[in-house]
C-alpha cells in the first residue's frame, strides 16, 4: 500500500505503525544531517514527534505525503537546531557575566542619580503645564501618542504638541553637557 492508500483509511495503529517504520530511516537520516549544532537524541525525538503530527495533519489534496512529512521534519528539527544555539548563547552570555567587573553604581552615584531626578522632577512641575505634564509622563509611562489622548480626552494632535513643547522646555532647563 501507499503511503497516502495508508493515510486514507482509519489511521488505526497498525497504519501508523507501518508508516513510522517507513520513515524512520528518514528522521535518522536528518539528525544526522543536524546533529553537529544539536543533540542528536533530542534531534531524534522531536523529529518522531513531527512524524507523527504530520502523520495525523496529512491533507491527501496538498500533495505527497513523503515531502510534507520530510519537511516537517525537517522544520522541527530546525527549530531544535535554534533553540539549542539559543541555549549555548544563553548559557556564555551568563558565563560572560559572572566575569565582568561589578558595574552596579556606588553610593555617590546613587546620591548623584537620586538628587537629578529630583532636580528633573522639580523642572517638571516648574516649568510644564498640568497637560504637558501628564503627556510627557504618559511617553514615559511607554504609552501611545492615541493612548495617552484617550487618557487625557485631548485630541492626538494636541498631545503631540503638548510633548513637543514639554520636550523643547525641558531641553532648555536641561541642556546636555
Amino acid at each position: 500500500m501507499s503511503d497516502e492508500e495508508l493515510l486514507s483509511g482509519s489511521r488505526d495503529n497498525g497504519e501508523t505503525a507501518e508508516l513510522i517504520s517507513r520513515y524512520l530511516k528518514l528522521v535518522f537520516a536528518i539528525a544526522r544531517r543536524y546533529s553537529r549544532d544539536a543533540d542528536y537524541e533530542e534531534l531524534v525525538s522531536d523529529g518522531m514527534q513531527a512524524l507523527l503530527s504530520a502523520i495525523s495533519g496529512y491533507d491527501c489534496e496538498k500533495g505527497s505525503f513523503a515531502a510534507f512529512a520530510q519537511t516537517c521534519i525537517a522544520n522541527r528539527m530546525k527549530n531544535t537546531v535554534d533553540r539549542s544555539a539559543k541555549r549555548a548563547a544563553r548559557f556564555a552570555d551568563e558565563d560572560e557575566m559572572m566575569e565582568m567587573a561589578d558595574l552596579s553604581p556606588s553610593p555617590e552615584e546613587r546620591v548623584i542619580a537620586r538628587e537629578s531626578t529630583e532636580e528633573f522632577r522639580r523642572g517638571m512641575r516648574t516649568e510644564l503645564t498640568d497637560m504637558e505634564r501628564r503627556c510627557l509622563e504618559g511617553v514615559i509611562m511607554g504609552l501611545s501618542y492615541a493612548e495617552i489622548a484617550e487618557r487625557t480626552g485631548e485630541d492626538r494632535k494636541s498631545v503631540d504638541n503638548a510633548i513637543a513643547r514639554a520636550r523643547a522646555k525641558l531641553r532648555r532647563r536641561f541642556p546636555k553637557t
